[in-house]
């Protein structure tokens, strides 16, 4: 099968998993937005990122994307959305619930922390078997700084990290702080330090052993988990004036997504983050116009999907189950694409993604139910229930 209609047949599944079930939703609804609908959302964009995060694999590996090439650019829009309703959905439960600090790490941090350390030992795991087969050697204080999780064997792992001290710093935070935008703007802080740390650290020169805050992915979303924030605070005034002007968000949002993505491809193009390696003769300013620009797509993708969520309900069993394990997914799917790239050279671009996709759903679902056990939560995976 060609690379052409292997991203036809990609398109078509990601249309198929999103639109089946699809429903307009009543005007009598007040709030759209709601943990449900939106955990089902992110089992979609899961899946595009399991496409992202193999074909910028495929490329560092100096192999031809071809069509595939298209899913390299919009990784940040999805991960945008994941840091969009996990800022959104501390703040709707903190609103609603006085008492929902109490017993916040074991809701919100243990739920990362628990799948985080399975999947770092995973790598691990891998890293050093693979190492001895090779004859390379790990330093011990390297190895060691890798069983704590200091060190990320695998630094795609940096999601799972930076939600984490995030929530922490919620937890902190709204422990002390009544008014809810009082401690956002104290969030909003917090971030924007988290930026400043990302864009001074640069890049590693390894994809193993990364210290943390290595590569512009730790920075180039984040902002959107303050927003989301804003948004839960403001939500009942945002999503009248969204029902409100609902066609002209809708023109407004998809014609600048265009125009976003157009200025997008060319910064990326230009290795707009990388601009360090090349001797540019102002680096700091190419990463601050890359950030500025990325904000900017980011924030017009979310308006884009909050209208057509006001509208529209997605939802059908198969986006539930991988709402659920979205997660898992993010952080595992770079084992299989790894671990499987033999069956590309061997069978062809249509068996090895195929056997990609079911390995990283087989191995997150597995991850899943050890972490409901360690937590000792009920939730299965069929039981039509989102966590």
């Amino acid at each position: 099968m060609g690379l052409t209609a292997a991203f036809i047949i990609c398109i078509i599944l990601l249309g198929t998993l999103l639109l089946t079930g699809v429903s307009r939703r009543s005007s009598d609804e007040a709030s759209f937005f709601d943990r449900v609908s939106t955990k089902e959302f992110r089992g979609f964009l899961a899946v595009f990122i399991m496409f992202h995060q193999t074909v910028v694999i495929l490329r560092y590996a100096g192999i031809d994307t071809g069509a595939l090439e298209f899913f390299y650019y919009y990784g940040i829009l999805a991960v945008a959305f994941f840091f969009f309703c996990s800022g959104f959905g501390l703040i709707k439960r903190r609103m609603t619930d006085e008492n929902y600090i109490k017993g916040f790490m074991r809701r919100r941090i243990f739920t990362v922390l628990v799948p985080f350390f399975i999947c770092n030992y995973i790598y691990l795991t891998e890293a050093l078997l693979s190492n001895i087969r090779i004859g390379a050697h790990f330093g011990f204080g390297a190895v060691i700084c890798s069983f704590f999780g200091i060190f990320l064997v695998n630094n795609q792992m940096w999601f799972a990290v930076e939600i984490m001290l995030l929530y922490i710093a919620f937890r902190i935070i709204f422990a002390k702080v009544k008014k809810p935008l009082t401690g956002i703007l104290i969030m909003t802080g917090v971030v924007i330090a988290m930026v400043v740390i990302g864009i001074l650290s640069g890049h590693s020169g390894s994809q193993s052993m990364s210290y943390w805050f290595k590569g512009e992915w730790w920075y180039n979303t984040i902002l959107m988990f303050p927003l989301g924030m804003l948004y839960a605070y403001k939500e009942d005034a945002i999503n009248k004036a969204v029902r409100k002007a609902f066609i002209p968000l809708l023109a407004a949002s998809s014609v600048l997504l265009i125009v976003m993505d157009i200025v997008h491809r060319k910064l990326m193009d230009k290795s707009i983050y990388w601009t360090e390696f090349d001797g540019a003769p102002h680096p700091l300013l190419d990463k601050l116009t890359g950030l500025s620009q990325e904000t900017v797509f980011e924030l017009v993708f979310l308006v884009l999907i909050v209208t057509i969520m006001s509208a529209l309900r997605f939802s059908n069993p198969v986006l539930r189950f991988l709402g659920k394990i979205s997660l898992e997914i993010i952080m595992l799917n770079y084992l299989m694409i790894g671990k499987l790239l033999f069956l590309y050279y061997r069978y062809g671009i249509a068996v090895y993604l195929s056997a990609v996709i079911a390995g990283t759903v087989l191995i997150s679902s597995a991850v899943y139910i050890i972490k409901n056990l360690v937590l000792e939560r009920r939730s299965g995976l069929f039981d039509g229930k989102v966590n």
